[in-house]
């Protein structure tokens, strides 16, 4: 394979134009690929949602998803499939494998709906089918707030929404806050029954007067003509002169009997931004479309709308996730440029400017290599590519330093540059192709992570996979050509400057004391095996528990509102007033989102409302979004009757609750005993732990109305009158719709009773009308206050409750798993009662079990290469050890600077660290190797320190510009020299100081410990070969 570097010098020319070509294609993609606000995750859930009109729960449960789920249950792919049926409406939730074509999953979910449509009750609306994605989340909020009416706003808002929509990268705008429209009929219950008027004649005129009815054409033979026949309703004036019913009198028009508006509908749900009402505009984005381009096109339609709203309204932004994102890129960008001037400072000093400049070109090379190969697969770059494009870019410089110390060497033994970068090139060719294939080795398994946490950080290996590939070529073939041409002609070895003398000083002092652990290799070995046994212990001890991704310091936290009991519109609105008076008490908060009411699917568990709070800006803020946190709970703690879950978003892959607790049964009433046990117990005996909930609702009061089917029939009234009576109490009986001018939705046209009608006893003073004249309502009808049951849960087949719980601190987590755990195991809830820790103690322990079997792979095709490159199995274990070593560094690390483990940060860089401590021992044990071949008369002794003293400089070269590279984030900063700033604990350092810490300690701690222990190792055999003859000729 070194036939590479000959054909690369040959046609050096060639060479370097193909390279131009690279940096040119580069920096043109760098300049047009495009920055996501996340990584592009793939969400496997698919949910099927059916609407019945005035269902309780327990028939749209029995009748819909029963059904459904028994169908859906027999598609491949399905992990778990969960139902939630409520008033009107029932969801069947399915999960799939992560990983599972969502497209072939979508096909088959289709055909087994329309498999089981016709089991469905004819009264159902069609099943809705819908795929879960980033798009299916609010990208951004939009609010109108100001004193002015609810139809002012709604005007301005949907005539932004219509704006808005159309950006090709937004999928659709949906308002909140804003009821709908409605052409409402009040009907003069006097009036209706003086004329003999029924809800049917009503109904029936109103559908039979809004037709399209087809006039045709008629062809004269001297010309064509349309005939039309207007039959559809376009304005109220339409539906006042609709004649309901013809007597020998007169003809009675639905406008004799009521008065006609358009209005809107009773409000369901209201939106408040910071203590104003508001109209929202929800926005979402199609699939694959990047989210800061239309947070940007977004922006640009807002500073022009706003010259067109009149002076009583105004634009609030919230929820504006792409301002983080495009925060964390800048701010990571600012990290590399720090970490290379940090870097070439480094490389510098320690081989003079000229190696200097052929090391550092590798580092634009590799990246501007990394963004042409990201641009040609069509991925996006975002914040995990930056952070692999730091946390590389101390590893893609090992390859060029080493090959060019080496021909450094060879220039001071007196070798042209020409020749010695050939020869330097040929001689590290293999060692090279081993370290950093070794390195490669260690991100394959990395890159195939499955689950949530998987689809999330990929493209941090992915990232640094594809920098090392770009090292292998910049290293391995253009630096021969440019060190030919550019290198050094005069070896710094022969300067006689302070940088060289410092380094000559360094290797003089490390032979002096690698002598003694080459002589005593024994002792060595036990003393620093010792070391790190003391350093496990003591972290077993002391460490500080561990986390499943990060403490970070929060932006912004979901709210969740619930209350007990039969709640009205307007009194969930003060409830939610309530609680937003007690949040904009509190400084450090730049906005708060909270919505009265809540979407059919997301109803249930008493929830009344919800919404979100931002925190300011670090530098308009003395308190931690934490601290900020903790006052937000303090402050709604002692509302009666209401409870308030604030779930701080922390960044990456996020779960409902850190706790999880799935309860299943085959029996309801089982189940929603075990559930009231296990949250009795977590509320009283659990210590630590907030925000405990459970989607068991309490039941509610509702009232039956019950119909005597005998007597009805006898007076010839069927139970659908009774009901459309009853809906006209309500929220009004549905006749029809119409589309009118000046909307672009159809309107629905409602019959309804006065207000002071509309009380539940009133239903009493109805009379309706039958063969034998009008009959009073309450002679067939009895109204019976019941408990009810707001949802009914199932999982797979059985009924279900989830239970919910937090902790002040993430790290305490595992223990309060534990502890539940434990007490559950004795508990005996009944046959059939059966749990199971779901969210993130889950993906926990399916991340933990990953990263060892990722660990273990890792290791084993490492060892492979490793034998391939050195045919021995002592040696190969000997390199190998400095991944325990690594281990041993990371846990010094937590416990010098007392961070938790993170089961996804720590494991990563663990697995990462056992890619990159291996190649100090790689080169060091082939310049063993390489010395002993060529001078097998020497003793082996002498080889190892003269191995260890010509690597000493490439050993601590490329061990330090890694630790460089990440040494601020490692001390919790955030450097950036071009904009001259420094940010303490900043979003960026809360995300990666953990990785930071553990690789940089990892890599540090395990170099040291090679040094002293590889040439140890490498004596052991040939001490234990002398101390074997020694012992013999005693003996003899």
């Amino acid at each position: 394979m070194t036939k590479i570097v000959d054909f690369a010098l040959s046609k050096a020319k060639t060479t370097v134009m193909i390279a131009f070509m690279i940096i040119i294609a580069g920096s043109y993609a760098r300049q047009e690929i495009s920055i996501a606000a996340s990584p592009n995750v793939q969400l496997p859930f698919i949910s099927v949602s059916v609407y019945l009109d005035g269902a309780s729960p327990n028939d749209t449960s029995r009748l819909i998803a029963k059904p459904l789920e028994n169908r859906l249950m027999t598609i491949t792919g399905v992990k778990n499939i969960s139902s939630r049926s409520v008033l009107s409406f029932a969801r069947i939730f399915l999960e799939f494998e992560v990983g599972y074509d969502m497209d072939k999953a979508l096909v088959d979910i289709k055909q087994a709906v329309e498999e089981t449509k016709y089991e469905l009750p004819r009264e159902a609306e069609d099943p809705q089918i819908s795929e879960y994605s980033e798009a299916s989340f609010p990208v951004m909020n939009i609010s109108i707030v100001g004193k002015s009416s609810i139809r002012q706003k709604v005007f301005y808002a949907k005539d932004l929404k219509d704006k808005i929509e159309g950006i090709e990268e937004i999928l659709e705008a949906n308002l909140s806050g804003a009821p709908e429209e409605v052409l409402e009929g009040v009907i003069n219950k006097s009036r209706m029954e003086s004329y003999g008027v029924t809800l049917s004649d009503i109904y029936y005129s109103v559908a039979n007067n809004n037709l399209i009815i087809p006039g045709g054409t008629q062809d004269t033979g001297k010309g064509s003509f349309n005939i039309e026949v207007p039959s559809v309703i376009e304005s109220a004036q339409d539906v006042y002169s609709i004649p309901i019913k013809v007597t020998e009198d007169a003809i009675v028009t639905l406008g004799d009997i009521a008065d006609i508006k358009r209005t809107f509908k009773d409000f369901t749900s209201y939106a408040r931004v910071n203590g104003l009402d508001a109209v929202t505009l929800e926005v979402r984005l199609r699939e694959g479309a990047n989210a800061i381009d239309a947070s940007n096109e977004i922006r640009n339609i807002l500073e022009s709308y706003k010259k067109t709203l009149p002076e009583n309204l105004k634009i609030l932004i919230s929820d504006d996730d792409t301002i983080y994102a495009v925060e964390m890129v800048k701010e990571l960008n600012g990290n590399i440029i720090t970490a290379v001037v940090l870097i070439m400072v480094l490389v510098i000093a320690s081989m003079g400017f000229r190696v200097s400049m052929l090391v550092g070109l590798s580092i634009p090379f590799c990246f501007l290599f990394t963004y042409l190969t990201f641009y040609s697969l069509g991925m996006e770059i975002n914040f995990l590519v930056m952070m692999g494009l730091l946390l590389g870019m101390g590893m893609l410089i090992d390859g060029a330093i080493v090959i060019t110390e080496y021909a450094d060497k060879k220039i001071s033994e007196g070798l042209s540059r020409a020749e010695g970068y050939k020869m330097s090139s040929k001689r590290m060719f293999y060692p090279i192709l081993a370290s950093t294939g070794t390195t490669m080795a260690a991100f394959i398994p990395v890159m195939l992570w499955p689950g949530f946490t998987g689809q999330f950080m990929r493209y941090l290996p992915i990232t640094v996979f594809t920098v090392l590939i770009g090292s292998l070529l910049y290293s391995l073939v253009l630096i021969p050509v440019l060190g030919t041409y550019l290198g050094q002609t005069e070896s710094t070895l022969n300067k006689k400057e302070t940088r060289e003398s410092i380094f000559k000083k360094l290797t003089e002092f490390y032979g002096k004391r690698i002598s003694k652990f080459v002589k005593n290799p024994i002792e060595t070995c036990l003393a620093v095996f010792s070391l790190l046994l003391l350093i496990i212990m003591s972290y077993s001890y002391f460490g500080k528990g561990t986390i499943y991704f990060a403490l970070v310091d929060p932006v912004q936290a979901e709210i969740e509102i619930k209350a007990r009991g039969n709640y009205s519109a307007l009194e969930t609105k003060e409830i939610v007033e309530l609680v937003e008076e007690r949040f904009l008490a509190i400084e450090g908060l730049s906005s708060v989102y909270l919505r009265a009411g809540t979407e059919w699917w997301n109803s249930g568990a008493d929830k009344i409302g919800g919404g979100f709070i931002e925190v300011a800006p670090a530098a308009d803020r003395t308190r931690s979004g934490l601290e900020i946190m903790k006052l937000l709970n303090k402050s709604v703690k002692d509302l009666p009757g209401i409870f308030v879950e604030i779930t701080a978003d922390i960044g990456g892959p996020s779960f409902d609750t850190p706790i999880e607790l799935d309860i299943l049964g085959n029996s309801e009433f089982e189940v929603n005993r075990a559930v009231d046990e296990v949250e009795s117990y977590l509320r009283n005996e659990v210590t630590g732990l907030i925000n405990i909930t459970s989607t068991k609702p309490y039941p509610s009061v509702e009232w039956s109305v019950e119909v005597d089917k005998q007597k009805a029939a006898q007076l010839g009234v069927s139970v659908a009158d009774v009901g459309a009576l009853v809906q006209m109490l309500t929220n009004g009986f549905k006749v029809g719709e119409y589309r009118p001018d000046d909307s672009r939705d159809e309107v629905e046209i409602r019959a309804r009773f006065p207000e002071s009608d509309r009380t539940i006893t009133g239903i009493q003073n109805l009379n309706v009308t039958t063969l034998k004249g009008l009959v009073p309502v309450s002679s067939f009808i009895s109204v019976i206050p019941k408990e009810n049951r707001q949802t009914i849960n199932r999982r797979n087949g059985k009924f279900s409750h989830a239970i919910g719980a937090a902790t002040l601190d993430e790290s305490q987590v595992s223990a309060k798993v534990q502890e539940i755990d434990h007490w559950l195991q004795k508990k005996d809830f009944g046959q059939g009662v059966t749990y199971k820790f779901s969210g993130m103690a889950e993906e926990t322990e399916e991340v933990n079990n990953f990263m060892i079997a990722a660990g273990i792979m890792a290791v084993f095709i490492m060892l492979l290469m490793l034998l391939t490159q050195f045919n021995s199995f002592y040696q190969s274990f000997i390199i190998l050890t400095s991944v325990t070593i690594s281990f041993v560094g990371v846990l010094l690390g937590l416990l010098i600077t007392g961070k938790p483990f993170s089961t996804t940060m720590t494991g990563l860089s663990i697995v990462t660290l056992a890619g990159i401590v291996v190649n100090n021992n790689i080169v060091l044990i082939d310049t063993f190797n390489k010395l002993r071949f060529e001078s097998p008369h020497i003793e082996k002794s002498e080889h190892i320190i003269n191995a260890c003293k010509q690597r000493l400089r490439p050993i601590l070269l490329t061990s330090l510009t890694t630790i460089f590279g990440l040494l601020p984030l490692a001390m919790g900063l955030s450097v950036d020299i071009v904009a001259r700033d420094i940010l303490v604990g900043s979003r960026i350092v809360d995300w990666w100081s953990n990785l930071a810490v553990s690789i940089v300690f990892g890599l540090g701690f395990s170099t040291f410990i090679t040094l002293i222990l590889t040439p140890a190792v490498l004596a052991l055999p040939y001490a234990l070969r002398n101390d074997f003859k020694k012992f013999f000729k005693i003996t003899d």
